[in-house]
């Protein structure tokens, strides 16, 4: 590796730490702050919240990464322009390109991290997170017995059968209960095609209900739609149900094959799944995008500005991410295009900037 390129790439790494350090360290000062009354009345330890923000790292570095990396862009190229060492990179008859490549070349080693980090670590690091603030920070009660579909559970004196739970829509699929009299017998059972979450009740749809009489007599009533006393909300449902983040993207595709197959929507998930892989690669575009931009700013521009425009094109690019993923989870969208929308619109005009490298350079060697 030639000289200027380990410098280079040396430069990158320092403020790309300084950066995910600075990101991380206020993440979780202003989450504990949020969190601080809760902590107190439930008395969680020392130790769980510890744990609490250490889990969180991981998923912290993966949703900063790519900002950090345009702005680690900025900030290092701004450096090497305002300490001249661009104008000697070309005055030694040195393509700028050949060298500024290497910060792509490290934004795709980054985005193979990237994608090692949702696949293997995630997974289990947001499950602990989640666990942690549910059990000891917000002191609910721990409920190991719930998970994604089929799930059973007790209440009161009825025994619940879930078939699947839909959190975008607040919607039950397939749901049975089963009404116990205090001698443990079965004196009603109803069973609803669907129950949706309706301000602070429950409705069942498509319904039926059987009622036992000791005598063995069943008396069998249909019903169409039907309010429910039933002492469970969304949020129970979702707290220790395993969502999007908590999955690999093999277990997600594999609980959306095993959820197509027993006839249940899937377009949420799916758009979930394209969005694994999508928001990886955003770190190569950033890179792209940062390189031309910051030659462009030059000495003129300064670091301030430079700074600024990194983060007002990052929270540029991450509002559209969010906004194209919702619309594929709607169903407006192909749940591939909406999770790819983003890269191609920025990566595109990015990698349009970048491949004007000649003019770029004459620009900023004159600049300088």
């Amino acid at each position: 590796m030639p000289v200027i390129t380990r410098y280079f790439t040396k430069e990158f790494l320092k403020t790309l730490a300084l950066c995910l350090s600075s990101f991380v360290a206020l993440y979780l000062l202003v989450d504990l702050f949020e969190r601080l009354d809760d902590i107190v009345e439930h008395k969680a330890s020392f130790s769980q919240v510890v744990k609490y923000c250490l889990y969180q790292i991981p998923m912290i570095v993966y949703q900063v990464l790519p900002l950090g990396i345009l702005l680690c862009t900025f900030i290092t190229i701004g450096i090497f322009v305002k300490n001249n060492e661009i104008t000697a990179i070309k005055a030694h008859g040195i393509s700028l390109f050949s060298v500024l490549k290497t910060f792509v070349f490290i934004s795709s080693l980054l985005c193979v991290f990237s994608l090692f980090l949702q696949e293997f670590v995630l997974p289990h690091t947001n499950w602990q997170v989640k666990k942690i603030k549910n059990i000891h920070i917000k002191g609910k009660k721990e409920a190991t017995h719930l998970k994604k579909e089929d799930f059973w559970f007790r209440s009161k004196n009825r025994i619940c059968k879930i078939g699947y739970f839909d959190p975008g829509k607040n919607r039950l699929y397939n749901i049975t209960l089963f009404y116990f009299d205090p001698e443990f017998r079965v004196e009603k059972k109803i069973e609803a095609e669907s129950a949706v979450w309706t301000k602070d009740h429950w409705v069942f749809n498509n319904g039926v209900e059987r009622s036992f009489k000791k005598t063995g007599e069943m008396k069998t009533k249909k019903f169409k739609s039907r309010e429910i006393a039933f002492d469970k909300i969304p949020e129970d449902f979702i707290s220790f149900r395993k969502e999007s983040e908590e999955m690999s993207f093999t277990e997600i595709r594999a609980f959306i094959n095993k959820t197509k197959q027993e006839g249940y929507p899937t377009v949420s998930f799916e758009a979930d799944m394209h969005a694994k892989i999508s928001y990886s690669f955003i770190c190569i575009i950033m890179a792209v995008l940062g390189i031309p931009f910051s030659l462009m700013i030059g000495r003129s521009g300064g670091m301030a500005l430079g700074i600024a425009i990194s983060l007002a094109l990052g929270f540029t690019y991450w509002t559209f991410f969010a906004f194209c993923l919702s619309l594929g989870k709607g169903g407006e969208l192909a749940p591939f295009i909406s999770a790819w929308s983003a890269n191609l619109a920025f990566g595109f005009p990015g990698s349009l900037s970048l491949s004007a490298r000649p003019a770029v350079e004459i620009k900023t060697f004159e600049t300088n």
